[in-house]
């Protein structure tokens, strides 16, 4: 739509329970008087689809306005054959969908509303003032913490000869069919002694096929010595996920409702009372005029039970059973359903879980933990962890492991990840590239010489090309655009490495030849470098901020803590060495064992030029040691440039 101007006061997209249960908030509460409504629906819902089942006190259904619309309730449950338990107060309640739909029907003809037999597929934010959404859910189920499986049922309403039912008993779950390594049980709801819906359901990966579950309800109906007449059939299936939802950039006045407003409980698939609270919220927000809506979420630990279960379910789904089972034989009926609406408090919770086999919720915790942990080392920077761990090891003075994993990381990362130019700028593989490797010393020995005749101009070009080179990689591997930002991201990283090490990079400039005059000298030690680094990291591009690449300003900070050469090493080796290791994997297309002895020769070739050059100087130490690194990097800078630029 072009106009801004909203062209309905109300678009509902879907018709379903949700929004059925939205509008009839909207008429109870005075706000459909004089507005104008659009309904998205591809289906004319009159039939009796699905049927929805909630346990209410009496009060609480009558102050929602469904008094009229539900058609029986039970108030006492039954779990396999244990004695039937009373609710304590509430009811369990039975609605069926095509009186629910005919009521929101009745509402609508009420008022002027246009009708579309269609789902939109976009999200127009001038559709209407308030949108209301119920399009399924979508799920982000991107992680190993995440499970998804489904619950699946397929019912009969069956007429039986034989009066074999308690019409004031429902039965909640019935394990005593066969499993069949899955979790499954009969569900029963008993209209009157004769008359009852009976539905086989399933919590699996697998849905229960309509042939397995006629059989289970004719072999249940068989043991009860009764025939049987088949007045309706009924089969749905509900999502059971732990994953959140997808992060959809909505719209202010866009509702997403019902399952896809994450109104469904994963552990069980019941909706229907969250979906009614979840309306009473949103029609009071409306009626308040309050400009900013917050949705109700589950408290953090409910989503972690519910993970909990659902990982057993899926990886050791023949066990369902056995937790169910003892979950209402050790536990009041009343208790548990204030459990799973999430009304308990974590001393009740404590209590009820004691009761169920712990060894399988303790296992699932650490297959949940451990999940946890691989996605944070992918997530956050290595190079961070192993600044944290060698400030550790310093701290408790073990050194020597500190050591041990800086040279562990140069020589399997830090020297080969430079060592294999050769792979990307020579096309034949199969022979000695020579002519790479004169220009590779030629551009080298270049450095050098300019070392040798003047080295403050050395350092200038040293210290602006390795900037350049950090910040290309850095930006690279995050896939941001190269260019005066990545050159700053790079100054500014080497900039807080130096400066927090102010005494130990003037003798070490020393070595090299450089002397810093005393006065800028205390200067620098004392505010100046740490002003300029942390204005820097003020002024850092926008889109690194917001894409978590803070966490290496934590490292650069946490390193400040380290001596210089740990410091140094943390990110050259770590974040530097490893970000250029992941741009040439996918550029060759190799595993990681491959190219480590691709790069062999060359790695083993730096590692005598280095002997060859630390025997041949006089006086060997830490500055020399990063004239030669300069040498050695130059051309290395040069090829990766190149092929940063190949690969845009």
């Amino acid at each position: 739509m072009s106009s801004q101007i909203p062209s309905f006061d109300y678009a509902f997209i879907g018709m379903g329970c949700a929004n059925s249960l939205i509008l009839m908030e909207l008429q109870r509460n005075g706000l459909l008087e004089q507005k104008r409504i659009v309904v998205y629906e591809p289906e004319h819902k009159k039939s009796n689809d699905r049927t929805f089942c909630f346990w209410l006190t009496p009060e609480q259904l009558l102050e929602a306005g469904l008094e009229q619309l539900v058609s029986h309730s039970w108030s006492a449950v039954q779990v396999n054959d244990l004695s039937a338990q009373s609710l304590e107060g509430k009811r369990y309640y039975y609605l069926r969908a095509d009186a629910l739909y005919a009521h929101a029907s009745q509402i609508l003809s009420q008022y002027q509303v246009t009708f579309h037999a269609k789902l939109l597929k976009d999200y127009p934010s001038e559709l209407a003032h308030f949108v209301f959404d119920s399009r399924p859910p979508h799920f982000e189920l991107n992680t190993s913490l995440d499970v998804q499986i489904s619950q699946s049922f397929y019912g009969w309403l069956v007429k039986t000869e034989a009066p074999i039912f308690d019409p004031e008993v429902f039965t909640m779950m019935d394990f005593s069919i066969a499993q069949h390594g899955q979790t499954q049980f009969l569900y029963v709801l008993p209209f009157d002694s004769r008359q009852a819906l009976i539905e086989p359901t399933r919590f699996g990966q697998a849905q229960i096929s309509e042939q397995d579950a006629a059989a289970v309800i004719t072999n249940f109906l068989k043991e009860k010595h009764t025939s049987f007449e088949i007045l309706e059939k009924e089969q749905g299936c509900i999502p059971m996920c732990s994953a959140p939802l997808k992060n959809e950039k909505l719209p202010v006045n866009w509702f997403r409702t019902g399952a896809g407003g994450g109104q469904l409980k994963p552990s069980t698939g019941y909706s229907f009372v969250r979906s009614l609270s979840d309306a009473q919220h949103i029609v009071a927000s409306i009626r308040l005029k309050v400009s900013k809506f917050k949705r109700r979420k589950s408290p953090v630990r409910f989503a972690y039970y519910d993970r909990l279960l659902l990982k057993i379910l899926a990886l050791k789904p023949q066990k369902g059973k056995e937790i169910f089972t003892k979950l209402f034989r050790h536990n009041e009926a009343s208790k548990v359903l204030n459990f799973l609406d999430e009304q308990s408090t974590p001393l009740q919770e404590i209590r009820l879980m004691s009761t169920l086999p712990i060894l399988l919720f303790v296992n699932a915790a650490f297959t949940d933990l451990w999940a946890k942990v691989g996605i944070l080392l992918k997530k956050r920077s290595l190079a961070l962890y192993v600044t944290f761990a060698c400030l550790l090891l310093q701290q408790f003075h073990l050194g020597v492991f500190m050591n041990a994993i800086l040279l562990v990381g140069l020589l399997a990362i830090g020297i080969p990840h430079g060592a294999l130019d050769h792979l990307y700028t020579v096309s034949d593989q199969l022979r000695i590239p020579w002519k790479f490797i004169f220009i590779y010393l030629g551009l080298g020995l270049l450095i050098l010489l300019l070392w040798w005749l003047f080295p403050a101009a050395a350092l200038l070009v040293f210290l602006t090309y390795t900037a350049w080179h950090f910040g290309q990689a850095d930006f690279e591997i995050w896939n941001l655009s190269s260019g005066l930002k990545s050159f700053f991201w790079g100054s500014m990283a080497l900039a807080i490495i130096l400066g927090s090490h102010w005494t130990e990079t003037t003798l070490i400039l020393k070595e090299m030849g450089i002397t810093i005059p005393l006065t800028y000298r205390l200067k620098m030690e004392n505010d100046y470098l740490w002003q300029i680094s942390l204005s820097l990291i003020l002024f850092l591009p926008k889109q690194v901020m917001q894409s978590s690449k803070k966490e290496t300003i934590l490292m650069l900070i946490i390193g400040a803590w380290l001596p210089l050469l740990p410091a140094f090493g943390c990110y050259f080796i770590y974040q530097h060495s490893l970000h250029g290791w992941l741009h040439l994997r996918q550029k060759l297309n190799m595993n990681h064992q491959k190219m480590w002895f691709q790069a062999l020769p060359f790695t083993v070739g730096a590692l005598l030029l280095f002997s060859t050059y630390l025997y041949l100087v006089q006086e060997p130490n830490w500055g020399q040691v990063f004239i030669f690194l300069s040498a050695l990097s130059f051309p290395h800078v040069y090829y990766m440039h190149k092929s940063y630029r190949k690969a845009l």
